[in-house]
């Protein structure tokens, strides 16, 4: 079997599959870590890095690598948001209920949620992204999903 660096110069750019990002859809993740950010506002927020694991849909996932999949959403905590933010971490799991957002950090990791994803395509500044982020639309919680939404 040649590697990689054998494969990469011996084909041309249009022998090499290219990278696919997945489709908008549905997806089981598993929250890798969870970190508090700050934005250049001063306003803080909970960054929450996910591994997406598998496709919750049907949508036609041919040359797409999920392990390449870079997916990350952060939740700004104001005032206004706090409960919002609260209600989407109780989703991923109902242990963060009663806890600070600090405790909910370590308890995190590990758990798994289904979310919605969608594609960003440019940044804020409107100039276009080569490869579509990912982007977290809606939190499920894996129960409420396998029972309510693939029923469905």
């Amino acid at each position: 079997m040649a590697d990689l660096f054998d494969t990469v110069i011996s084909n041309t750019a249009s022998d090499r599959p290219a990278f696919r990002q997945a489709p908008a859809g549905d997806y089981l993740v598993a929250v890798r870590s969870a970190k508090i950010v700050k934005a250049n506002s001063g306003t803080q927020g909970i960054e929450l890095e996910f591994t997406v694991m598998e496709p919750m849909h049907s949508e036609d996932m041919t040359g797409v690598d999920l392990s390449k999949c870079r997916l990350r959403d952060t939740q700004w905590v104001t005032d206004k948001t706090l409960s919002y933010v609260q209600d989407r971490l109780s989703r991923i799991t109902p242990e963060t209920v009663g806890n600070s957002i600090r405790d909910a950090l370590d308890i995190l990791p590990g758990n798994e949620v289904v979310v919605n994803l969608s594609h960003e395509t440019m940044q804020r500044d409107g100039t276009p992204l080569n490869t579509p982020r990912l982007k977290v639309e809606r939190y499920y919680s894996v129960e409420w999903y396998t029972t309510n939404k693939r029923a469905a």
